[in-house]
């Protein structure tokens, strides 16, 4: 299995010595829960409560070299762009989308030729700004969407970088960041980097003075985006522009003395698995093991059987509760039944998942959730109906 190259500022080196112990749950000196990347396996890396992945999701951006323009009065500037991938493993990014702004004017989305950046490779892409109608200050914003996958699942992130552009008396322009670098590759102050885009004499083209290389371009996590845009998180309903945290608390009800303990998703591959099986306890393989029981409360067997051994895997996605069915019969959410065959069921605030369509009163289990400031650290998940505390098998 492969380590991480280097552990971000916002998770301790020691988690990631902790987590190499297969059934760790919190790390054994800070005192944190263990927050498995999905692709932990391959990876070895965890995440923190944004759910991303600084082995898997590395992207770099940069000013290409011998960028070359000709800013006059009512021109416009043209940035020869560079994305990289910088994951140490075999992991891909797929850019899917990328953005311009000027000033406080709208963005603009950018046609992109290509999608997919291995890991070690890079892409080009040339952004053109509108007309650079004055001498002084002039802003610029790019903001990329980026995605990594593993197996059926996906996470989606945004990325942005903010110039200002410094047109100059005498022809010279400088790009100017002032970024705070907390973001990908940086470290814990602001950071102020311009690059001088002068006249050169032979030609009178401006290009960037860059020592020959290609300029990196600060990058941030643009998080209040993600969330606007449904690049992370709810788009619609009630919880429309809430994300659900990747630490967030998972609190059971209604389970009886099958109860789990509460607390946010830390299993190996970041999967709750549910299901007719023996609990992870019990020495089995589910999170939960979920049985049908009459209404004298007593196990029904033969109802039991139509639960597979592993009926359901739950799990957060691009700051979205989700869930794969795994089991024959499906699941059944709203008017909605998913069978084994289909993406990727959407949880929602007050969803009830039916686990035996067909027989809806059987065993469901209500999802509740909880935000503060647009951030879900909080859900519920009752059995309905509700079993007593101590159950007969």
């Amino acid at each position: 299995m492969a380590g991480p190259t280097g552990a971000p500022d916002r998770i301790s080196q020691c988690c990631y010595q902790h987590a190499l112990t297969k059934d760790a749950i919190f790390c054994g000196e800070c005192g944190k829960p263990l927050l498995r990347c999905m692709a932990y396996q391959e990876c070895g890396g965890l995440v923190g409560e944004d759910g991303c992945c600084s082995v898997c999701v590395r992207p770099q951006l940069f000013l290409d070299k011998d960028a070359v323009t000709d800013v006059k009065a009512g021109g416009v500037l043209v940035l020869p762009l560079v994305f990289y991938n910088a994951s140490s493993i075999a992991r891909p990014l797929f850019v899917t989308d990328v953005w311009v702004r000027e000033g406080d004017g709208p963005r603009r989305r950018i046609e992109l030729p290509w999608k997919r950046l291995d890991a070690g490779g890079s892409n080009r892409l040339t952004v053109q700004t509108g007309a650079l109608e004055r001498q002084g200050r002039h802003g610029i914003e790019i903001t990329f969407a980026a995605a990594t996958n593993y197996f059926m699942r996906e996470e989606r992130f945004a990325f942005t970088s903010s110039l200002g552009l410094e047109v100059e008396q005498g022809g010279s322009l400088v790009i100017n960041q002032t970024i705070n670098a907390s973001g990908v590759g940086s470290g814990g102050d602001t950071v102020y980097a311009p690059i001088r885009l002068e006249t050169m004499a032979d030609s009178g083209r401006k290009v960037a003075d860059t020592g020959g290389k290609a300029a990196e371009l600060g990058l941030q996590r643009a998080d209040n985006f993600e969330a606007s845009q449904g690049i992370r998180g709810y788009g619609d309903g009630a919880l429309k522009g809430s994300v659900v945290s990747r630490g967030a608390r998972i609190v059971w009800k209604g389970f009886g003395d099958q109860t789990p303990a509460a607390g946010p998703i830390t299993t190996g591959d970041s999967i709750l698995a549910i299901g007719r099986g023996k609990a992870v306890s019990e020495g089995g393989d589910n999170h939960l093991q979920l049985l049908a029981y009459g209404a004298d409360g007593k196990l029904d067997e033969q109802l039991s059987q139509a639960i597979s051994r592993r009926h359901i895997e739950l799990f957060i996605q691009s700051g979205r509760l989700c869930a794969r069915v795994t089991g024959s019969a499906g699941i059944k959410i709203g008017d909605h039944k998913h069978g084994a065959d289909d993406a990727i069921a959407l949880i929602n605030h007050g969803d009830i998942i039916n686990v035996l369509p067909k027989f809806p009163e059987a065993v469901g289990l209500q999802v509740r959730m909880r935000a503060n400031h647009g951030q879900i650290d909080e859900i519920t998940i009752t059995r309905v109906p509700a079993l007593p505390e101590a159950n007969s098998r």
